[in-house]
C-alpha cells in the first residue's frame, strides 16, 4: 500500500479571534500530485506554511510519513519538504545571496546555521547551473526580479532532495517565459520522479492534467477534496465561488467562462466612463 505522505487532523490556525485555517482533515499519499485551489484569503498559503513547518498550528495535528509534527520533530521533518513561497520568504530574505539561500535549503533553515560541506557547495552550484542562475549567484535576493526569486526558491527547495514539494502560487506575477519554464519543470517532476507535489493556485489555466487530485479551500475550511475531474466541474465551482460560470476541459488546464454583464452603455450615458 502506498505510504501516507501528509495527514492533517482537525488542523487549525487561529490569529486573534479569527481562524485562517479551521478543522482541516486531509490525506495525501506518496507520489500524488495535488492542486490546492481557492479564492484570495481562503487559507491556501497558511495551510502550506503549516505543513512545511514554518508556522505553528494552534489546534489539531500534522503527520509527515506517519511521524507527528511537534516542536521536537519539526526541523527534521522540514528537511523532507521543499517549500516554494515568495509571499513567505520575501519577509526574511533581502540581502542574502542567491548561493547562500540555496545552501540554506540543505537544512530547511532561513540561514546557514549548520556546517556546510564542500559536497553541499558543489550540489548548490549544480542547482545554480541547472536553473541558469550562475550569473546571479552573488546577487542579493531583494534585487532580483519576481521570476528570478521564484526560480531561486525552487532551487532552494530541491537542495535537501525532498520527498514532498509544496509550491505556493509559484507562477503569480511572472512573465510568460518564466511561467512556462516553471510549469514545464513541474510537469517533468510529476512524470519523472516520485515526489509528492502540492501546487497552490487560483488561476484555472495553471491546473495541469498532472494534478489529478484537488483540494478546495474556502474561508479556511475544506470545501471538497478528491479527483480533480470530479471536483472541477461547472456545478461544483459555481457553488464554490457563489457565482454562475461554465467550465470546459482544455488540453492545458480548464477554460472558465463567467456569466458577468457590464452595463457599459448605461455607464457611458451616465458619464461614468469617458466616451
Amino acid at each position: 500500500m502506498t505510504p501516507i505522505a501528509i495527514q492533517t487532523e482537525q488542523l487549525s490556525y487561529k490569529c486573534g479571534n479569527h481562524y485562517l485555517i479551521k478543522a482541516v482533515d486531509w490525506l495525501v499519499h506518496q507520489g500524488e500530485h495535488w492542486l490546492v485551489f481557492g479564492l484570495n484569503g481562503s487559507g491556501k498559503t497558511t495551510l502550506l506554511s503549516l505543513i512545511a513547518g514554518y508556522c505553528s498550528f494552534t489546534q489539531g495535528a500534522i503527520q509527515i510519513f506517519g511521524e507527528p509534527m511537534t516542536k521536537d520533530t519539526v526541523l527534521s521533518l522540514r528537511q523532507k519538504i521543499g517549500y516554494v513561497s515568495s509571499s513567505y520568504f520575501k519577509k526574511y530574505y533581502t540581502k542574502e545571496s542567491v548561493l547562500d539561500i540555496i545552501l540554506s535549503g540543505k537544512f530547511a533553515t532561513l540561514g546557514i546555521d549548520y556546517a556546510i560541506t564542500d559536497d553541499d557547495v558543489r550540489q548548490a552550484k549544480t542547482l545554480l547551473s541547472a536553473f541558469h542562475l550562475k550569473k546571479i549567484a552573488a546577487h542579493p535576493f531583494g534585487l532580483l526580479s519576481n521570476g528570478e526569486q521564484q526560480i531561486v526558491l525552487t532551487a532552494r527547495a530541491l537542495m535537501a532532495k525532498p520527498d514532498i514539494l509544496l509550491m505556493d502560487e509559484t507562477c503569480a506575477g511572472l512573465d510568460i517565459y518564466t511561467r512556462e519554464y516553471l510549469l514545464n519543470f513541474v510537469k517533468l517532476l510529476a512524470h519523472e520522479t516520485n515526489i509528492t507535489l502540492i501546487f497552490v493556485t487560483h488561476y484555472p489555466e495553471e491546473i495541469l492534467p498532472e494534478f489529478d487530485h484537488c483540494l478546495l479551500l474556502k474561508d479556511g475550511k475544506k470545501y471538497a477534496s478528491g479527483a480533480t475531474k470530479d471536483i472541477f466541474t461547472t456545478d461544483t465551482i459555481s457553488h464554490f465561488i457563489n457565482h454562475p460560470l461554465h467550465i470546459t476541459s482544455a488540453p492545458k488546464g480548464f477554460d472558465v467562462h463567467l456569466d458577468v454583464a457590464f452595463p457599459i452603455k448605461q455607464w457611458l450615458t451616465e458619464g461614468l466612463l469617458p466616451s
